[in-house]
């Protein structure tokens, strides 16, 4: 799917499950909503749940090792965590595409968000653990990668302590949980967070398999990811939405639109849906609905930072800097600590050649970074803009 962009204002945009849901309705799915119909791609077999979530026999092995040589959850955890990092000689590669089964993981090295936490619940739940999947409430983020726009989300992994004490009053102590994330910053703002199911994680992982299908044009693949989904998790809303979005830009307009309607009785409050609507209520010439769901989600989005952060990355790929400044700038004004919008300011300034602003915003990247990788990367740049700097 190309970028589709109104006043820069409202994307067309698939929703990258690495983690997005909330509480989910209970509603019956529309009949016809899944008709069998052929569209153009290679039709690809999902992975069954178990595949997902199996672990290699060697991996086995050494979880078995752990098991033997440690006694408490906290030790164990720290070994598995030990464990995973160990499958890459430089550390796991965290990339927001790679959607893989546990195997896959520690086979390649590299991974995202969801597949992280897929891995670490299977070793937790090989090490005898009660481990259970939260979805992290974060704020409406957006990347950009293969000519689409990803809505993204987060997860993560608890694993519960059952250790039980009593204090002097004769108060039952619990042993305090154990968070496994591998994002600091979602743990940093401490976002709300809620437990969601193996099934809804499953379904997540189907429709960042059917987005990055969809990505390349492969329909039929996209299409059989989505149905999947619908199907171990019926009332996931975010598989209606994108579903909605594969029959619109296939020109199965009153489809898309059952779709999308399906998705908001199951969640009424999805921006992210009543923007795709909005764009469809646009494309077959319905301006004034489109109008009213555009206001509701503009409202919405004005007080997210990450909103402005998206608009000026879509302003400097469109060579607009001159706006990605302004863009960026909203951005900075909502939320001071933002490091991604000084770095588009420090790239946008250093495309049109003012490498002191280039400088002094990269500086403020750097300082605002949340980790110490992120930090290293603006040092680098910075390096090389203050060498710029010197030459002119």
């Amino acid at each position: 799917m190309k970028l589709r962009l109104l006043a820069y204002a409202f994307l067309t945009v698939i929703t990258l499950s690495a983690c997005q849901t909330m509480h989910q309705t209970s509603v019956s799915t529309p009949e016809g909503l899944l008709p069998d119909i052929t569209f153009n791609g290679t039709v690809q077999q999902p992975e069954t749940p178990e595949q997902i979530f199996a672990l290699p026999e060697q991996t086995k092995v050494e979880l078995a090792r752990i098991l033997t040589n440690t006694q408490s959850v906290e030790e164990r955890t720290k070994s598995a965590l030990k464990l995973i990092f160990s499958y890459a000689k430089d550390g796991l590669l965290y990339d927001n595409a790679a959607t893989k089964t546990a195997s896959e993981t520690i086979a390649s090295g590299k991974a995202n968000c969801l597949s992280l936490s897929i891995l670490a619940y299977s070793m937790a739940k090989e090490l005898g653990m009660s481990a259970t999947f939260q979805d992290i409430q974060i704020p409406e983020y957006w990347t950009s990668a293969l000519s689409q726009t990803w809505l993204n989300g987060h997860i993560n992994v608890r694993l519960q302590q059952h250790r039980v004490s009593r204090d002097f009053s004769g108060m039952v102590i619990l042993g305090s949980d154990f968070v496994v994330d591998f994002d600091p910053y979602s743990l940093k703002q401490q976002f709300p967070e809620r437990s969601i199911d193996t099934d809804t994680v499953v379904a997540m992982f189907y429709n960042n398999k059917a987005a990055l299908a969809f990505a390349i044009d492969n329909y039929a693949a996209a299409y059989s990811y989505y149905k999947a989904a619908a199907k171990v998790a019926p009332n996931y809303a975010v598989t209606w939405s994108n579903l909605g979005v594969l029959y619109r830009v296939n020109g199965m307009y009153d489809l898309a639109e059952l779709s999308y309607q399906h998705s908001l009785a199951l969640k009424p409050d999805a921006t992210n849906t009543l923007a795709n609507l909005a764009v469809l209520y646009r494309q077959t010439g319905r301006p004034t609905e489109a109008q009213r769901l555009e206001q509701t989600v503009l409202a919405k989005r004005s007080r997210n930072p990450y909103y402005f952060l998206m608009l000026g990355n879509e302003a400097f790929s469109h060579h607009d800097y001159i706006d990605a400044i302004e863009k960026y700038k909203n951005a900075v004004s909502l939320d001071n600590k933002n490091h991604e919008a000084y770095f588009g300011l420090a790239r946008t300034y250093y495309v049109l050649n003012e490498n002191e602003q280039a400088v002094k915003y990269m500086k403020k990247a750097r300082r605002n970074a949340p980790s110490n990788e992120d930090q290293q990367r603006y040092e680098h740049k910075l390096s090389i803009l203050n060498q710029l700097a010197r030459v002119h």
